[in-house]
């Protein structure tokens, strides 16, 4: 385990001077004020001296977090564990989180044992925090004798974002909405022929059923199984933007309804840095989805234009839901080409919407685009599980 330590002189120097000061007047002054001022002062500096000559740079120090999720905004617990060198009565102890900003720790007086445990909460940002370092503080009653050393006590915590439960209607509001709602994309399964039928004019000679049509006596052509493609991508938006925050909370609320709707979900971050998730349904995928949006951060520059012209990781996809807080007019032409493929639901994360959103966003719903504008407001009072402040 690495440790760090201070240099101990000075507080030592102090105590030691002081005690020299306080001897000299005693011997040269004589009387009884003179010494019993020396004698009174000498337990607290032999105390002082103690604790500033005390190895606390050999003293053990563990951390530890319960192991389940945590989200933005959440409690975190975190209990640490100390095994001094050996007991000794300091008048303090103070155990804490070396990062500044970070907040967490606990004081303990007069403990007179080697082995102490203390429990403080942290609360996080969403994000994958690497927790370093616990600072370790002892002291006597004037805090002459102070010591503080840090340790090397590493631990990962990952705090995952918030969501919203989403409305079932508003779900099934989504599957059956748009142009594209009404000319799904089908593909056959060509393994295997689940019928037969009479030719008609266009089918592949492939498709022809000899068997039945000799016993039709007649051209008959293979039926297949026609599948139906559900994939869905949930696209968020990874420009600059004031609610990334808010927007991440939204992408994660629309994942997770989809999930429970029994439809594959996948993802795409759009921005200066792409990043994907090929869709799945399956209970792990959750778990997979809140990994992502807990590490993705916004970018400096960047927004959805480039991924809506390239569709090679989504042009089989059956639905998308874009979250966004910058619907500008460059994306007007490319959603409302996109909906003409596929279903498109459109959430804009916006303060205050201009006459010209408004236009834009009337535009997009006659073209089969699904549109909703959300305050950001109603995102930021949003806990765990869709719980209300």
């Amino acid at each position: 385990m690495k440790r760090t330590g201070r240099r101990m002189w000075r507080p030592l120097l102090g105590v030691v001077i002081l005690t020299a000061v306080l001897f000299s007047y005693a011997m040269f002054q004589g009387g009884f004020v003179s010494w019993f001022l020396f004698y009174s002062f000498l337990p607290f500096g032999l105390h002082a001296l103690t604790v500033a000559l005390y190895p606390l740079r050999r003293a053990a120090v563990s951390r530890a977090v319960p192991a389940r999720r945590y989200y933005a905004g959440e409690a975190i617990p975190v209990a640490v564990r100390v095994e001094l060198p050996w007991p000794f009565p300091m008048a303090a102890i103070a155990v804490g989180e070396e990062r500044e900003g970070q907040g967490g720790g606990a004081v303990v007086s007069w403990m007179f044992r080697r082995r102490l445990s203390c429990q403080w909460t942290l609360v996080l940002p969403r994000g994958r925090h690497q927790l370093e370092t616990v600072r370790l503080e002892v002291s006597d009653v004037f805090g002459w004798g102070k010591r503080v050393e840090s340790f090397s006590a590493p631990c990962t915590v990952i705090v995952y974002p918030r969501y919203v439960e989403w409305p079932a209607n508003m779900v099934r509001e989504w599957f059956s909405h748009g142009n594209a709602a009404r000319t799904f994309v089908y593909h056959r399964d060509l393994a295997a022929a689940v019928g037969a039928r009479e030719y008609a004019p266009g089918d592949k000679m492939s498709w022809v059923h000899w068997k039945a049509s000799a016993r039709k006596n007649e051209l008959m052509t293979k039926e297949f199984d026609e599948q139906r493609n559900d994939d869905w991508f949930v696209v968020l938006d990874g420009g600059p933007s004031p609610w990334f925050e808010e927007l991440v909370t939204l992408a994660a609320s629309v994942a997770k309804a989809l999930l429970d709707a029994g439809a594959p979900v996948g993802l795409l971050v759009a921005g200066k840095e792409r990043s994907s998730l090929a869709p799945r349904r399956h209970g792990e995928q959750w778990q997979s989805l809140l990994l992502r949006l807990a590490e993705v951060k916004a970018a400096h520059e960047g927004g959805m234009e480039p991924l809506l012209v390239d569709e090679t990781n989504w042009k089989t996809a059956a639905g998308c839901i874009l979250v966004t807080s910058a619907l500008s007019s460059a994306l007007v032409p490319l959603l409302r080409a996109l909906a003409m493929k596929r279903r498109v639901i459109l959430y804009v994360v916006t303060g205050e919407r201009r006459e010209e959103q408004r236009h834009w966003e009337e535009e997009l719903r006659r073209s089969g685009v699904y549109v909703s504008a959300i305050a950001p407001d109603m995102l930021q009072t949003v806990r765990q599980g869709g719980e209300f402040q």
